[in-house]
């Protein structure tokens, strides 16, 4: 009959779609087990090769070029073992293996992606040149910071220079971030109170220039009290009596750092500032300045 003709047929399709569909599945599931088994094998043998490039790079000196390992790894992994141990280690040790990465040219691809390449892509590279430093990482770096069109990569170029102890001076800084105009943040104190202690008289000089805006000078104020030096003192009390109360907070801070007991005099009347503070704040200067006045100058 036909109707029970045409019902076989619609069991025939169903049972050959339930086959191949099954068919279609066990297959999904072999390429998934497959694959995963691939990736398992292959980080096993990255983790082999990273250990064994970490012994043959810690151990074999000055010929670590011509250890097995070494050779066999690609600049990569060469580099991705580099830059794990260059966190690890100080001194000699660690100039060994930046002088390593330039003699290798592990760099070259990092180095070029730091100057052309999309923005995401450009700060993964300035990334990882900061974090092994080196004469050519520094120059990149630096370069980067002067040239580079976007501020923001600007002020990553920077941080990663203070990370080096390689910023800029302090006129420097503040041309190539854009500082007289741009929204003062807590990295850019950062960055100043980083380079007090190598640029103090460059500070000085920028503490008695009058042509800088009240952000900017509140900036350098703020910067004094990280250089450690005394002779800062005479600046900060200028800066206490500033019209403008950041400039005036900035000196109080300043002031707090040092230490002095010289600076009892103008610390207590700038602690009775109308700008609004929060009692913690105010507390520090005046405790700073009790013990300080504890001791003889």
């Amino acid at each position: 009959m036909p109707g029970i003709a045409v019902a076989d047929d619609v069991a025939r399709i169903a049972i050959l779609i339930s086959v191949y569909g099954a068919l279609a599945m066990a297959g999904l599931l072999l390429f998934l087990v497959m694959r995963r088994d691939r990736k398992e094998r292959a980080a096993t043998v990255t983790a082999e090769l990273t250990r064994a490039l970490t012994r043959e790079i810690m151990g074999a000196g000055e010929n670590v070029a011509a250890s097995p390992a070494f050779r066999q790894a690609r600049p990569a992994e060469r580099l991705a073992a580099i830059s794990h141990l260059v966190q690890l280690l100080r001194g000699e040790d660690r100039d060994r293996l930046v002088a390593l990465t330039e003699e290798q040219g592990l760099l070259k691809d990092a180095l070029r992606r730091a100057r052309r390449s999309q923005q995401r892509q450009q700060i993964d590279a300035l990334r990882l040149l900061g974090g092994i430093g080196g004469d050519q990482a520094v120059t990149t770096l630096d370069a980067v910071l002067r040239e580079d069109p976007r501020l923001d990569t600007r002020l990553e170029a920077a941080s990663l220079l203070a990370r080096l102890d390689a910023l800029p001076q302090p006129d420097e800084l503040i041309e190539h971030l854009a500082l007289r105009s741009a929204r003062i943040t807590p990295l850019h104190r950062t960055l100043f109170r980083l380079i007090a202690s190598r640029h103090p008289a460059e500070l000085f000089a920028l503490a008695r220039s009058e042509d800088l805006p009240p952000a900017v000078r509140a900036l350098v104020i703020d910067a004094l009290g990280w250089t450690e030096d005394f002779s800062a003192l005479p600046l900060l009390a200028a800066a206490a009596s500033d019209p403008h109360a950041p400039v005036r907070l900035a000196a109080l801070d300043s002031a707090t750092k040092l230490g002095h007991p010289g600076s009892a005099g103008w610390i207590m009347p700038l602690l009775r500032d109308p700008v609004p503070r929060s009692a913690p704040a105010r507390s520090a200067p005046a405790k700073s300045c009790a013990s300080a006045m504890a001791y003889p100058p």
